[in-house]
């Protein structure tokens, strides 16, 4: 056996030890509980009373970050959320988050949300 051959043997074994080491990982992987529905670990519901951020503007849909994943959100009274404003869920259809804009003094933010108390331990 040529030196040319032993490597181009080294390679091949090399590419095939890859390739089962690959294969292995896919058939025994481990998915979790509910990431075929929802995504890399994403949950379905979301706590009434969590805070979260409008990541854009929400008049009256749009989009919040909440329990560290970005949700389609709707303003629960149709009142303009600024993006950047905090906000806290008031409830939930589906997938879709019902907002209300908490009390920051900024722009859009009129309603009785404003002067509620965020919830403890949020």
């Amino acid at each position: 056996m040529t030196i040319d051959q032993v490597i181009l043997a080294a390679i091949v074994v090399v590419v095939l030890i890859l390739i089962a080491v690959g294969l292995m990982r896919i058939v025994t992987r481990q998915r979790g509980a509910n990431e075929s529905a929802f995504g890399a670990g994403g949950v379905p519901h979301v706590a009434i009373g969590t805070a979260g951020v409008a990541k854009t503007l929400i008049h009256p849909s749009g989009v919040v970050l909440a329990a560290g994943e970005q949700w389609s959100a709707n303003s629960a009274s149709g009142a303009r959320i600024e993006a950047g404003q905090p906000v806290r869920i008031v409830g939930q259809d589906g997938l879709t988050l019902l907002v209300e804009a908490t009390g920051t003094g900024r722009p859009g933010g009129s309603g009785p949300a404003d002067t509620a108390a965020p919830p403890s331990g949020a």
